[in-house]
């Protein structure tokens, strides 16, 4: 039975320990090292894993400066000793077949990744399942020839976005020296767009396996805590980088990365709305100015969406946009 390695980051996730980790600890899948790494917790976060390490020898825990959760995992994967490998977020569930389910879908079709189904949970019901589509393989050639099916995390065969629904081999990683980027916001795309330009397949299989909690706007407040739009501009450059330049003859897939980019730029638009960082009406205005020319300066004429936030980014309509981001957010302000 091969080893694997299980990866979570942690950040002040004191209220979520006892009753998260259990679904990795009580894996069927027993061969297990789990590696913590508290990321520079303000609360109890490291003495609550540090306890549960006492109780449970395969649970390895180190702590660090703060500096998100690619670099917590970059410093976890260092120190992992497994055959494969498997990332999970503190405040998600995996059913307790999760770990061994996609080792042996992985190791039938003889793959270098596997991704399942999961489900989105509001924190009071499941509002979406998503399931893939089960016995899918392809060759890493097939995919970066034409990678849009892949790129939609919420698509039936979308492999990209968070990590944890996926299988890893950690030859691949340590071979190709693979890490996550230094930024914290959507540092996980770039993982598995560069894990995928050394992947000879991946498989996906039908099962549902994990649960997401989606971030409701009070949490994506206490999580994005920073002016974000220099890491989505970073993240974008990343992926035309990668993932476009497999074939520049693919503009869907082109797309695919710009919409991105406007998804990920109206967040950190709303971002600036956040009270905790308490931003001056002038400073968030000459901001939303920033944003909206650089967004404009760097997305192809040919590209365009309906969004109205995206046309009044083209056309330098700032006012309107400080209106329509102000009323988004006190829309959702209480979700």
């Amino acid at each position: 039975m091969k080893k694997v390695s299980v990866i979570i980051p942690v950040y002040n996730m004191e209220d979520w320990i006892d009753k998260s980790l259990p679904c990795v600890t009580g894996q069927t899948y027993e061969n297990l090292e789990i590696i913590i790494i508290d990321d520079g917790s303000k609360d109890k976060t490291y003495m609550k894993c540090l306890a549960a390490a006492d109780n449970d020898r395969r649970i390895a825990v180190f702590s660090k400066n703060n500096e998100g959760p690619g670099v917590a995992r970059n410093l976890a994967l260092r120190k992992a000793t497994g055959d494969y490998v498997y990332f999970f977020d503190m405040d998600d569930h995996i059913k307790p077949n999760a770990i061994e389910r996609l080792v042996t879908v992985l190791e039938e079709n003889d793959a270098d990744l596997c991704a399942c189904g999961f489900e989105m949970f509001d924190g009071k019901k499941v509002t979406r399942t998503i399931v893939k589509t089960d016995g899918l393989r392809r060759t890493g050639e097939e995919a970066r020839a034409d990678y849009a099916p892949q790129m939609l995390m919420f698509g039936a065969e979308g492999i990209q976005g968070a990590p944890w629904y996926k299988l890893y081999k950690m030859s691949i990683i340590r071979e190709h020296a693979i890490e996550f980027p230094k930024i914290r916001y959507g540092e996980d795309d770039v993982f598995i767009a560069r894990y995928m330009s050394h992947a000879h397949s991946f498989v996906l299989t039908g099962d549902v396996l994990c649960r997401y909690y989606t971030n409701t706007c009070r949490r994506f407040w206490d999580k994005y805590r920073f002016d974000m739009f220099d890491t989505v501009a970073e993240h974008t450059r990343y992926m035309l980088d990668i993932v476009y330049a497999w074939n520049k003859d693919n503009i869907e897939v082109r797309d695919i990365i710009y919409r991105d980019y406007f998804q990920k730029t109206f967040s950190s638009l709303c971002a600036l709305f956040n009270p905790h960082t308490k931003i001056p009406r002038a400073r968030r205005y000459e901001r939303i100015r920033e944003i909206a020319d650089t967004f404009a300066r760097q997305t192809p004429d040919s590209f365009g969406i309906t969004h109205p936030v995206c046309a009044c980014m083209k056309k330098g309509k700032y006012k309107e946009i400080y209106v329509r981001i102000l009323l988004h957010v006190m829309r959702h302000r209480f979700d």
